[in-house]
C-alpha cells in the first residue's frame, strides 16, 4: 500500500483530484523499481496496469516490420502509460523500456475502474490526458508526414533547447535516439547536424549541440 497520497498530487492528472480520490489511487497502487534497460511491457501484451512514472523516465516505441524504431513518447516523473487500453480492453499499444532506473506505481485494471466509477473527478482528470495525448499524436503525425529530416531536427533541437531554458532535465541524446524520435536513421541524423554546423546554426563538440543561430533553426524547422 502507497500511504502517502501526496505523490499522486504531483502526477499530471492528480492535482484537482479530492482528498478521497488520491487516497483509493494511493491504497491501489503497487510500488515497482526497476533497473535501466528493464522492457516494461511489449506491443500486443495484454494490458492489465496503468503505470504512473514517480522517478526516472520511460520510452515509448514502436517497431517497424524491418526494425526501425519509432519514439512515441518519453515519459518523465509525474507522466503515466498504458492508460488507453485499461479502458478499451485492447492489448499494450507500444513497448515501453526503462531509459534510467525507475520506480513506478502499478494501478491495477479492476481496481482503477472502480476508483474511477467512484470518483467522477478522477474521470474527468484522465479524460483530459487522454484528450492531450491524443494532441500529441496529431502533431506526432503533422511531424513525420508533413516535414522533412531537416525540419523535424531543427524542431527537436529547438525543442530541448527551450525546455532547458525553462529549468527542465533535458537528457542529452544520442544519434540514434534522435533518429528513433524523428522516424529516421542515425545517418541522416549525422549528414543534417553536420549540414546545419556548415550553415552556422549549430556548433558540434565533443558530443555536444550549440545553437549558433536560432531564427535560422527556426527557419530549417518549417521545411
Amino acid at each position: 500500500m502507497i500511504s502517502d497520497s501526496d505523490i499522486f498530487r504531483s502526477v499530471s492528472f492528480g492535482a484537482e483530484l479530492p482528498e478521497a480520490a488520491l487516497h483509493d489511487l494511493a491504497r491501489i497502487a503497487i510500488q515497482l523499481e526497476r533497473p535501466a534497460g528493464t522492457t516494461l511491457q511489449l506491443e500486443g501484451d495484454p494490458a492489465e496496469t496503468m503505470y504512473v512514472v514517480v522517478t526516472g523516465r520511460v520510452k515509448i516505441s514502436r517497431f517497424s516490420a524491418g526494425g526501425r524504431e519509432q519514439v512515441m513518447n518519453i515519459i518523465g516523473a509525474g507522466g503515466h502509460f498504458n492508460s488507453v487500453p485499461i479502458f478499451d480492453g485492447g492489448p499494450c499499444p507500444a513497448n515501453a523500456e526503462a531509459l534510467s532506473d525507475v520506480v513506478l506505481l502499478a494501478l491495477p485494471q479492476a481496481a482503477l475502474l472502480a476508483a474511477v466509477d467512484t470518483h467522477p473527478a478522477l474521470a474527468r482528470a484522465l479524460l483530459r490526458e487522454f484528450t492531450a495525448r491524443l494532441r500529441h499524436l496529431v502533431d506526432l503525425v503533422d511531424t513525420l508526414a508533413l516535414h522533412t529530416v531537416q525540419g523535424r531536427l531543427a524542431g527537436l533541437l529547438l525543442a530541448q533547447a527551450e525546455a532547458a531554458e525553462r529549468g527542465e532535465r533535458v537528457a542529452a541524446l544520442t544519434q540514434a535516439e534522435m533518429a528513433a524520435r524523428l522516424g529516421t536513421v542515425r545517418e541522416m541524423v549525422s549528414r543534417t547536424l553536420k549540414s546545419f554546423e556548415a550553415q552556422g546554426l549549430i556548433s558540434l563538440e565533443r558530443g555536444t549541440i550549440a545553437i549558433q543561430d536560432r531564427a535560422g533553426l527556426a527557419a530549417q524547422r518549417e521545411l
